[in-house]
């Protein structure tokens, strides 16, 4: 059963930091087109948010699995401080990804305005937390 988890918990990893690296590329992407343009280009790609949603709801409850599987008490001891931080991270990606929702509906309903501007920024963020995530994960099960 530990084997299924962590596979699926690779799979959430893949959707979820795939998204944000997507994301970046789009944006960049995009960077040249007129403002029109990109607002309704941004819009529209706007939509792979979901897999990052998808992947990190997979993330959590595949980790909480993960956990139950191998014993909480075990898990905490073996990770230490690090899977501590990790917890940490994971908490405040799940706190930035539901105002990151709650911006973009914002700005779809708005058709764009100047909210849009937050989104690179906010899912900037979200990359940068997502790999100090799987950097903590790595260091507090290395070995």
């Amino acid at each position: 059963m530990y084997l299924v988890l962590l596979i699926l918990h690779f799979i959430g990893l893949t959707l979820g930091v795939g998204t944000g690296f997507a994301m970046m590329a789009l944006g960049r992407s995009s960077a040249e087109l007129p403002p029109e343009e990109r607002t309704k280009f941004m819009l529209r790609t706007s939509v792979l948010s979901k897999n990052g949603s998808i992947g990190l709801a997979l993330l959590i409850l595949s980790g909480i699995g993960m956990l139950l599987e191998r014993g909480i008490g075990p898990t905490f001891k073996l990770g230490g401080g690090l899977f501590h931080a990790k917890l940490t991270l994971v908490v405040i990606m799940a706190g930035l990804l539901g105002y990151m929702q709650a911006t973009l509906k914002k700005v779809r309903e708005a058709g764009g305005g100047p909210l849009m501007a937050k989104l690179p920024k906010l899912g900037g963020a979200m990359l940068m937390l997502g790999l100090s995530v799987i950097v903590l994960a790595v260091l507090a099960f290395e070995g």
